[in-house]
């Protein structure tokens, strides 16, 4: 229809000035955003195209809606019928009051101060006089989750699918806001992302990006393009998507791990890439995806591969710093939402590097009695690292830290053992509140030793996607490299304090989500 009828059979004078017909009439007055409204702009008369946030008659003459642009700019919009049926009429004023919730409009009307500040709008001192209001797309008449239980901190954070009784109890009360589950958020993705917070994690994961990025390009680093599809496992076939391509199988890359150490040998001194990494683990936990975001650089060692411990330790505390005065704004918003104790820096000078082994007896010493026993060739479980996250922060005050010198049975094949103690390697593994959030270390670079610790691993050298990788170190002289992985992930969501890292991706993948 192109305007609403009139119940009583009067003339509609206003029926030009609302409308649901698509393409919407044209509004003249030029675009404002709400948060540029300056006193200047009282009086004048303003196009905004935004949601109906909410919708309420007061009255058969008035009606006052919510408009909301991007994250949550919102203003109040009021609409009075004029004796003279124009430019808003009676009927108008209806249609606008019955608007469904998430209908997208374009609307005209004169800016004015607001008689009493507004408190349920983000712009309190002003409010529109609506004269023209179009809407250009419906919301449905009722909503998979609404905006104000999108903007709450999810319920549960299990992926069970949402049962009936869920989706109907976030319309039951209206006077109290209800919660919704994380299933509920992943199967509504239009509105938990419409939601203010998710928007601003979304832009914190932007900002840890382009500081990663940035920091690197500043220091000589040249950025290159993996390929994720692969004609092998690549790092001996655990944990792998294997798919039919073309009469072969393919397979998905689990890191870029060989594809830098490829540039390093192509002449490259500094590289770095950042894109999907894929693991076919089936892990339903708060902290696993099976396709996730990498933060990858590989780097020359001149003489020691500390030289990359000290660049990527460098470069993290780098961003954490960055973050609090680019993002200051979005992480107060995640906060109201996500109370978390505040993620704490090492001050200067007093950085937490420690070795696996001192970690190891950190546990035994002053962690839970069931760690007591913890031996330093054994890897480290996801609980262990959060008992020692505990005793780290406790001890030092710092919820960032360092673990070198993991035990070689804890690492892959390329990494390079210490050679004054071939027990352990020269790799380490970052943490943020007791979780891992980067692998790195020295790679192995000399063919005879890369392939003597291919086969101690049980692998076979001349297997598919492994012999290709050996060959590149023996077709040309290799310079000491290393370097790490970092999952972007794991640090927004660790930062922010948020309680799962499906938070933190914009369309999370696990064993049980494959959709949206």
């Amino acid at each position: 229809m192109s305007t609403a009828a009139s119940s009583s059979g009067d003339e509609d004078l206003a029926r030009g000035n609302y409308s649901d017909a698509y393409p919407p009439a044209k509004v003249a007055a030029p675009l404002q955003s709400l948060k540029d409204l300056r006193e200047d702009t009282v009086g004048k008369t303003v196009q905004v195209r935004a949601w109906i946030q909410s919708a309420r008659m007061q009255g058969a003459k008035m009606a006052f809606v919510q408009l909301r642009e991007e994250r949550s700019w919102t203003i109040q919009g009021v609409v009075i019928a004029n004796p003279t049926g124009t430019p808003v009429s009676r009927q108008m004023v209806k249609w606008v009051g019955g608007l469904q919730l998430e209908s997208f409009v374009s609307a005209e009307g004169i800016v004015q101060r607001a008689l009493v500040p507004v408190k349920s709008c983000q712009v309190t001192d002003y409010e529109i006089l609506l004269t023209k209001v179009f809407c250009q797309a419906r919301g449905p008449e009722k909503l998979g989750l609404s905006f104000a239980a999108a903007n709450k901190a999810v319920a549960r954070i299990d992926e069970q699918d949402p049962g009936e009784a869920e989706l109907q109890n976030l319309h039951i009360d209206k006077k109290v806001v209800p919660t919704a589950g994380l299933a509920t958020h992943l199967s509504n993705p239009v509105m938990h992302k419409r939601a203010p917070v998710q928007q601003a994690i979304a832009d914190v994961r932007k900002t840890v990006r382009h500081i990663f990025s940035e920091y690197l390009e500043s220091r000589g680093f040249n950025q290159f393009e993996p390929p994720c599809l692969l004609g092998a496992a690549s790092e001996g076939g655990a944990n792998v998507f294997k798919l039919p391509y073309f009469g072969r199988d393919a397979f998905l890359a689990q890191s870029p791990q060989f594809y830098k150490q490829i540039e390093i040998a192509g002449g490259r001194k500094k590289v770095y890439c950042i894109g999907p990494t894929f693991r076919a683990e089936n892990s339903n936990t708060p902290r696993h995806m099976t396709e996730f975001t990498c933060l990858d650089l590989e780097t020359e060692i001149t003489d020691h591969y500390h030289e990359v411990r000290h660049l990527l330790e460098d470069l993290m505390l780098h961003i954490f710093q960055q973050l609090k005065q680019r993002c200051n704004e979005e992480i107060e918003l995640v906060h109201a939402v996500y109370q978390s104790p505040e993620f704490l820096v090492p001050e200067p000078g007093r950085e937490v590097r420690l070795t696996f082994a001192e970690g190891q007896k950190l546990l035994r010493e002053e962690g839970p009695e069931e760690y007591c026993h913890v031996r330093d060739d054994e890897d480290m479980s996801t609980p262990q690292e959060k008992a020692l996250g505990a005793i780290v922060r406790r001890k030092f005050n710092t919820d960032f830290y360092i673990l070198d010198k993991f035990p070689e049975s804890a690492r892959p094949f390329y990494a390079m053992l210490d050679p004054e103690n071939p027990g352990v390697t020269n790799s380490f593994d970052y943490f943020m509140r007791g979780q891992e959030i980067l692998t790195g270390g020295q790679r192995i670079h000399l063919p005879k030793v890369l392939e003597s610790r291919i086969r101690a691993k049980g692998i076979n050298p001349t297997s598919p996607g492994i012999k290709e990788y050996l060959d590149v170190f023996k077709s040309a002289g290799v310079p000491p490299h290393g370097g790490g992985g970092i999952g972007l992930d794991r640090v927004v969501a660790w930062f922010l304090g948020l309680p799962t890292v499906h938070l933190a991706s914009y369309y999370p993948r696990t064993p049980k989500t494959l959709v949206p």
